[in-house]
Formats: C-alpha cells, structure tokens, sequence
C-alpha cells in the first residue's frame, strides 16, 4: 500500500502558518510604531507650546520623524490587508491538487476500513454461528430435561419446573447491565465504543464473568 504523502496538503498548510505569522509580526510592528507615532505627537505638540512661549521656531524634526512613521504605518498597514489576499490567491491554485490528495488520502483508508469490515464480519459470523450452536444446545437441553425428569417428577409426587428460562439469552433486554450479564451484544455497549472508542463500563467489568 503507497504511504499517503499530501505534499500539496502540506504546502497548503506550511503557506497558511507563515502567512499568520507574517501576519503576527506586522500587527506588532503596527503597534509598536502607533505607540512610537503617540509618543512624537505629544513631543511634538510640548515643543509646539514651548515655541509659543518662547517666540521660536517649532522643532521640524520632531513633525518629520512623526510624519514617516505615519507612511510606516500606512505601508505596514497596507501589506497586512494584502497578505489574505496574497495567500487566498495561492490557496485557489491548489485546490485541484488539494482535491486530488484528499480523494487520494480516501482511497487508501477505504482499502484499510474494508481489511476490518471483512474482519468484523468473520467476527460476527463467527458469534452467530456460535448463537446457532447455543440455540440447539438449548432445544436439545429442554427435550433431554424433560425425557429424563418429567415422568420420574410425577411418579414421585413433583412438578417439574419449566426450562423456559434457564439458561435463556435475553434478545428483547434494551441494554447491557450487570444484573445479570449477558453475552449477548447490544446496543448500547456499540454505542459507547463508537462514541467512547471504549468499551462500556458493564462490559469492562465483566469480561470475566463466565471464566469464574
């Protein structure tokens, strides 16, 4: 069976994770520079109150170095709007490939999933033939019961108890439970291994039972 390699799946995935990452560092980068933009702001509007007081010029530098952060901002701030765009563009030249891979991934586990439905299968053969085997065992148990006790019981002054439920595999009970356990399957034991990937606590519990 050729090993599953999704080398477009994990091209995809390798573009989305820098693509977040770029994205990461420029809304850093983004609110470092507001913070350092805030900061010029207040310098700039002291030094503009100081020019007053003092009848001087305002200090240009300060209003240049502000005004190109402002354009780093915009820059920045551009790129990081543009980079869904850049990778959703990408992403849409894959997604034949994507598909293709995917249909790939299927197709191998369906040969997996069908080996264990052939062996699920054996399995539950294998259980209802032995149900087949308990069922005459049970016919042949109640006709040998009562060859064997029903007229020695009258003889002797006895009602013979009727076999109907000794030993009887319950197939009407709704569920699995403890009192008293059955080895029959039910519902609810698939149930919680479907669901659980488990076994169901009853069923844990007593997988002993008919050993003791």
């Amino acid at each position: 069976m050729n090993l599953f390699k999704g080398d477009t799946i994990n091209k995809v995935t390798n573009l989305i994770a820098k693509g977040e990452e770029r994205k990461r560092k420029l809304i850093a980068k983004i609110e470092e520079l507001k913070n350092e933009s805030a900061i010029l702001y207040q310098a700039e509007q002291d030094d503009f109150n100081e020019a007053i007081l003092n009848e001087t010029e305002p200090n240009t530098k300060i209003r240049d170095k502000r005004l190109r952060l402002q354009k780093e901002i915009q820059a920045a701030t551009e790129m990081l709007s543009n980079i869904d765009t850049a990778i959703q563009a990408e992403l849409a030249k894959s997604k034949d490939a994507v598909e293709k891979e995917r249909k790939q991934y299927d197709a191998d586990k369906a040969k997996e999933f069908k080996m264990m439905f052939a062996e699920l299968n054996d399995l539950k053969l294998a259980y209802l033939n032995k149900l087949v085997e308990y069922s005459k065992a049970k016919t042949q148990y109640s006709k040998e019961y009562r060859n064997k006790f029903e007229d020695i019981h009258k003889q002797v002054g006895l009602k013979l108890p009727d076999t109907f439920y000794s030993f009887k595999l319950n197939v009407h009970r709704p569920n699995q439970h403890d009192g008293p356990y059955s080895p029959l399957i039910y519902k609810d034991e698939i149930q919680a291994i479907l669901e659980n990937d488990r076994l169901a606590n009853v069923t844990a519990n007593n997988k002993d039972t008919f050993k003791k």
